[in-house]
């Protein structure tokens, strides 16, 4: 409920202190529905995203405020906004998992994984019987 109308809030209309794209990724609630963890992600921005996360919490007061009159809450949370990092994690991951690839091509590792198959099985030939 919180994040599609923060995503609603967000689309209508960007505050001046934001720029570039903000995606509310997901919204964890506590226990006594008293705080609201909002993970954003942010593409195409000028300004560190650091930066911009820390002017959502700014301004989470005066978000929250505009929140309530779009959502039916019976207590409206306190707002705390956090960068999701997951894409750029998985876009780190890709890197290193390219770069061990290409060093094990380089050292003549990499081998295709069809070949040897038939004796990394345990089978000799073709009937499947040991020599």
């Amino acid at each position: 409920m919180l994040r599609e109308a923060l995503s609603h809030q967000f689309q209508r209309s960007l505050p001046e202190y934001l720029d570039g794209m903000i995606t509310v990724v997901s919204v964890k609630m506590s226990p006594d529905i008293r705080i609201a963890k909002i993970y954003i992600s942010i593409y195409r921005s000028t300004t560190d995203p650091d930066i911009l996360i820390k002017r959502l919490n700014t301004h989470a007061p005066e978000i929250r405020k505009e929140l309530a009159g779009h959502v039916s809450m019976k207590f409206m949370p306190e707002l705390r906004f956090y960068r999701d990092d997951t894409l750029d994690a998985a876009e780190r991951i890709e890197k290193l998992l390219q770069a061990v690839r290409r060093e094990d091509e380089a050292r003549g590792l990499h081998h295709d994984s069809s070949d040897g198959d038939a004796e990394a099985s345990g089978r000799g030939d073709e009937d499947g019987s040991p020599d």
